[in-house]
């Protein structure tokens, strides 16, 4: 078979191109070589890579520490899944349907009436639906893969602590978003607050159905304006603490000695 001429350049340029190119890689890599020792290091090293950088985005968060809280009481796991909006809503929803069971049980118990009984299921039958679905809301959450650890970054911008994860904790108990920040003196002191007005109402509520007299009737009052006052500066405080959560430690002074023509140099950083 007999080839043209331009077939016959076209073919040797393109293997002489080849042919430089081929030696061009060569004296670059003769250029770079390092010893066996080092380039095996090196390969192993390119090889964890890309477990190296999965470590953020496809980190696997458990669904059964969520589940399990949520199943305890709901609202909790969504706590730990930050989500706070969830968890209060969940949680209240929970606990008004608590107090309507109780309270038409406690009704049904005095006077018998069918109507408190018939409430009670219809209560009863709602805080069922509630847990169920707040069990499916946990499960869809984490097959989603929304559910992450809240990041544990001293010297990042986002603060250490959830701070409306804070929130929400107080909010479902007073002072357990205090617990959450590690200020234990001071869960005490919101709990115990936020116990006394509650209790003084509970009091002033029950003499004032025995007697009928108005003064318990304002007594009650009053203290329930101090028990929202309690309960909403807990929730504030909650917030600031998870805000400014070991604020302290991220203040770094570092010092250091610069050699420069027999002479030395003092620095000071001062990092947030």
């Amino acid at each position: 078979m007999l080839l043209s001429p331009d077939t016959l350049s076209y073919r040797m340029s393109f293997l002489l191109l080849s042919l430089l190119c081929a030696n061009a890689s060569a004296q670059t890599v003769d250029s770079l070589s390092l010893p066996a020792r080092d380039s095996l290091v090196i390969s192993q090293a390119d090889s964890s890579l890309p477990d190296l950088t999965q470590a953020a985005d496809t980190l696997q968060v458990s669904l059964w520490p969520a589940l399990i809280r949520s199943a305890i009481i709901p609202g909790w796991g969504q706590i730990e899944q930050e989500y706070p909006g969830k968890a209060v809503i969940f949680y209240g929803l929970g606990l008004s349907c608590l107090y309507n069971i109780a309270y038409n049980y406690s009704w049904y118990q005095r006077t018998s009436d069918y109507t408190n009984k018939l409430k009670m299921r219809h209560f009863a039958l709602a805080y069922l639906q509630l847990y169920v679905i707040n069990l499916v809301d946990i499960i869809e959450t984490h097959n989603q893969g929304l559910d992450k650890p809240w990041p544990q970054d001293l010297y990042s911008d986002i603060p250490m602590k959830s701070p409306w994860g804070a929130v929400a904790r107080s909010a479902m108990l007073p002072g357990w978003g205090q617990i959450y920040n590690e200020s234990y003196i001071k869960s005490v002191v919101a709990f115990g607050a936020c116990f006394y007005f509650a209790s003084r109402i509970y009091s002033y509520e029950k003499k004032y159905l025995e007697t009928g007299d108005l003064q318990f009737r304002d007594q009650r009052v009053t203290n329930s304006w101090y028990f929202g006052f309690a309960y909403f500066l807990v929730m504030v405080d909650a917030y600031i603490d998870a805000y400014l959560y070991r604020f302290d430690d991220a203040i770094n002074f570092s010092y250091q000695f610069i050699p420069l023509d027999n002479s030395f140099r003092l620095g000071v950083q001062l990092a947030f």
